[in-house]
């Protein structure tokens, strides 16, 4: 018999695989690999056929008695039996995840050897020569912590399959998730020589606690650069979004628009402010047209003479064009100002405007590549455009728009005053590629800290920042030539399962889930409630790393979305310890559970030390 070999299987079915230990071994083996302990849950077993080595985990151990003496003072005669989980073969020196068929009743299992957990862990080395000129290397894999089970061995990711797919971080609050996330990105730096200078991680940092945990990242390592950029902070360090980047569903979700009165008029706005600050738009026509239809909208209305004065001089005031001013002479060197001032309470020449205007009204449909056209914009500009479109939209519809969109101006109005109003500004980039590039710079690593902002706000920040990237890396020649990882803390504020996606017709997040890897978009989602996540975001993610989850309806939401994962693993996350996650996923050979050390520096995200507080002099 094998010094390894510890039972036979007895059973293969339903109820799994069933071993039945031999009856003269006792609670471990010598090997030439060591002491093994036999029957420890969580350890490895391996089962011999021809051509192929069975990998199976050990999940349970139980006692099965055989018989018993009539003298109750007899000890009963009872032998262990193993539980085992299926998970993988080797064939050929190389692991594969899964078993092509069952084995067969009576197979020998025998304790896993040093050479199998070497061949399962990917236990190798970790970098290869650039080339055969060079003594240089790169990174091929990762380690990110200890094997829970083997101390002894690293776990190791590979990078490509990680970073090139989006991947997921879940677990219950005070679990580890930030530490974890913070410990492996510490780690893609610590190499000195061809260091990864070409990484790009984003981080949208919803609780402004990854600042700490990366501050001495050039101390370790001068090729590698971090900046930290808030919403509450003012100069190098200030973060800021183009105002004329945002969609009309991304003013939607931060003005809270209803979607019959509210949302229309918010479209025309960016339409009116993308045609009358375009300074390429030469086709004057255009800008006649709606500002003439606009006027004659004004003063066809039910408002009194001197309301409808009022309104005409505001608009012609801010989007004259060089043929419909204030100074434009319609008859008798009488200027429109003239004929729209008030006397004894009634408009001087009410007719003789209209037929002005009447002169400039046409057909012609504006060009689809303006109304797209990114053109730079302040928020005050673009308020004075939803004045003008709410007065348009007036004019072509209900008088009563004024009335719908009160409260939508005053929500824009407190926008502005508020710290949403030093986010959202015209910045000093004209297109979408100069903003990302100059986010980006010479850093490897940028952590947008977003505390400061409530949850709407928070909320379209992330997404326009996001679908900015992604239109940046679409417009590249090459494709994923600048591969970007954007990781979101506490996602399940930003990802969430819902099925409304808003005047666009479809959710950020979830098309970048679905194409944005081909660009080299590449999404990392960490939070608390997966249950609460876009189930088409979860089910693209390639790899996991799950700590400790204790809430029923995310356990039940893990087992139908997440892949690679059974039931005695959802039950085993809920007394995963503190700093301890299920690592799977194409990146890695098998599950694993894997000890994260304490990231150095630590992230900002201690737990409040209550007796320290209380208990003062």
């Amino acid at each position: 018999m094998s010094s390894r070999e510890i039972g036979r299987i007895t059973s293969v079915g339903i109820n799994g695989v069933v071993v039945d230990v031999n009856s003269d071994l006792g609670n471990y083996i010598n090997t030439i690999d060591g002491i093994l302990f036999i029957g420890e849950v969580g350890s490895y077993v391996s089962i011999y056929e021809i051509g192929r080595t069975i990998i199976a985990e050990i999940i349970g151990v139980d006692e099965k008695v055989q018989s018993a003496n009539v003298n109750e003072l007899a000890r009963p005669n009872s032998k262990r039996q193993i539980y085992l989980n299926l998970l993988g073969e080797i064939v050929g020196d190389k692991f594969c995840f899964g078993v092509s068929k069952m084995p067969l009743i009576f197979s020998t299992v025998y304790m896993i050897s040093q050479k199998e957990l070497i061949t399962m862990l990917e236990v190798g080395e970790e970098e290869i020569r650039v080339s055969e000129e060079t003594d240089s290397t790169r990174k091929i894999l990762l380690t990110i912590g200890k094997s829970v089970v083997f101390p002894d061995y690293e776990v190791k990711v590979n990078i490509d399959k990680f970073f090139g797919f989006h991947f997921a971080v879940f677990g219950n609050t005070g679990s580890g998730k930030s530490n974890t996330i913070a410990k492996i990105l510490q780690n893609i730096f610590e190499k000195q020589n061809y260091s990864a200078k070409g990484a790009k991680f984003v981080i949208i940092d919803s609780n402004g606690e990854y600042n700490k945990a990366f501050s001495k990242l050039n101390e370790l390592n001068s090729n590698i650069k971090h900046s930290l950029m808030s919403t509450d902070e003012v100069g190098e360090k200030k973060f800021e979004i183009p105002v004329w980047a945002l969609s009309a569903d991304d003013w939607a979700t931060l003005l809270h628009a209803s979607e019959k009165t509210q949302i229309p008029v918010l479209k025309r706005a960016i339409d009116i402010a993308r045609i009358f600050y375009n300074c390429e738009v030469d086709d004057v026509n255009i800008k006649n047209h709606i500002l003439a239809s606009t006027l004659l909208g004004i003063i066809q209305s039910s408002d009194t003479s001197p309301s409808k004065s009022d309104k005409l001089k505001a608009i012609v005031t801010k989007f004259k064009t060089n043929d419909i001013s204030m100074s434009s002479i319609i008859k008798d060197d009488k200027t429109l100002g003239d004929l729209i001032g008030i006397n004894y309470g009634s408009m001087i020449d009410e007719a003789g405007v209209i037929s002005f205007l009447m002169t400039f009204l046409n057909a012609q449909e504006i060009s689809d590549n303006i109304l797209k056209a990114m053109v730079p914009y302040s928020l005050s500009d673009f308020i004075k455009a939803v004045e003008f479109a709410t007065l348009y939209e007036g004019s072509i519809s209900s008088q009563r728009i004024q009335e719908y969109t009160s409260t939508l101006m005053t929500r824009l109005q407190s926008l502005q005053d508020g710290v949403q109003g030093r986010i959202f500004s015209k910045t000093e980039f004209n297109t979408v590629e100069e903003y990302i590039k100059s986010l980006l710079g010479e850093n490897q690593i940028v952590d947008l800290d977003i505390s400061s902002l409530d949850d709407s706000s928070a909320e379209v920040v992330t997404k326009v920042l996001a679908k900015l990237i992604l239109d940046y890396l679409k417009g590249g020649e090459v494709k994923a030539e600048t591969p970007i990882n954007f990781i979101i803390e506490e996602a399940h504020r930003f990802i969430k399962n819902d099925t409304n996606y808003g005047v666009i017709g479809y959710n950020i997040f979830e098309r970048i889930a679905k194409e944005g890897r081909k660009f080299g978009m590449l999404l990392g989602i960490s939070s608390q409630r997966p249950s609460e996540l876009s189930k088409t975001v979860v089910s693209q993610c390639s790899n996991f790393i799950i700590h400790r989850v204790q809430n029923p309806d995310d356990l039940q939401y893990l087992s139908k979305m997440v892949p690679y994962v059974n039931n005695n693993m959802i039950d085993r996350l809920t007394y995963i310890q503190t700093g301890n996650a299920l690592v799977f996923g194409s990146a890695i050979n098998l599950p694993t559970l894997t000890q994260f050390d304490q990231a150095n520096p630590a992230t900002d995200s201690g737990n409040a030390k209550i007796s320290e507080k209380w208990y003062i002099e």
